[in-house]
């Protein structure tokens, strides 16, 4: 009788296996940086976003009103947002239509509506999530120019576009009061997971803020701040929306939250280049 031959089968070795584990390891590694760059370039793409939906409705708000709205209803009581006036302008009728102007945003009557989200305020990259969140402020103005502690026009916390109304600044800032140029004036920044319950709400007026740090995204408390690594993004007041970077000079920054400053001789404006110089 003739005797079969054993065929061998082929197969990996353990090493072999090793080295194509390691091989795949070391290809994810290298391509996780560029995923994660790819998923933060979205979302910086849909904050920018939001920010041009809500310039849109600032400039309806302005086109029905004559003015901005005014960043806080200090005067009225209420303290109710500028945030809070634009949702009639950003199609959220259904939350607007529960909001109870006349009262205070942290009324028994507004108290349902103010816990709602309205997602356009809400900045993907940011960490934090919380009802009626607001991850943008409005800019009433900068301590950056030695500018003298008050509410006033000309004052720290007064010269800028969406103000909170005092005995100095009664009335809603018109386009006519920018003497500084709209498009070189910032009314809305990005300032994201701010500390405090009020600070950081869509229906408060007190998520509106100076710009009191030299430089963007030094904290998270009423300054520019985002989760963006290279800067916070930013509305001026001709609708236009840009990345004000971490290195931008705190003179610069100063000055485009001023709205009547008159800081560059002979001008009034900031090159819009300059917003960039490191």
């Amino acid at each position: 009788m003739r005797t079969s031959k054993w065929s061998r089968t082929s197969g990996f070795t353990l090493v072999e296996v090793i080295t194509a584990i390691g091989i795949i390891g070391a290809l994810i590694g290298l391509s996780l940086p560029a995923v994660q760059r790819a998923r933060e370039s979205a979302r910086a793409a849909s904050c920018q976003n939001n920010l041009r939906n809500v310039a849109v409705a600032l400039h309806s708000f302005v086109a029905a009103r004559g003015a901005f709205p005014v960043g806080c209803d200090a005067l009225g009581g209420t303290q109710n947002a500028w945030s809070a006036k634009l949702l009639p302008y950003l199609e959220e009728h259904a939350i607007a239509g529960q909001f109870d102007y006349r009262q205070a945003w942290n009324s028994a009557a507004n108290q349902t509506a103010a816990g709602l989200d309205v997602q356009i305020y809400v900045c993907p990259s940011s960490l934090l999530r919380s009802p009626g969140k607001q991850d943008y402020g409005g800019v009433m103005g900068t301590a950056l120019l030695a500018l003298k502690p008050g509410m006033g026009p000309k004052d720290a916390f007064g010269c800028g576009v969406l103000i909170t109304t005092s005995s100095q600044q009664a009335t809603a800032v018109t386009p006519a009061r920018i003497s500084d140029g709209l498009s070189q004036t910032l009314c809305v920044g990005e300032s994201s997971d701010r500390a405090g319950a009020s600070s950081s709400l869509w229906a408060c007026g007190l998520n509106c803020f100076s710009q009191n740090d030299p430089y963007v995204d030094m904290d998270d408390v009423g300054s520019l701040h985002s989760e963006h690594p290279t800067g916070a993004h930013g509305l001026f007041a001709d609708g236009h929306v840009r990345l004000l970077d971490d290195a931008v000079n705190p003179a610069i920054l100063g000055s485009i939250c001023t709205r009547n400053g008159n800081e560059i001789p002979g001008s009034g404006e900031v090159p819009v280049s300059s917003v960039f110089l490191q």
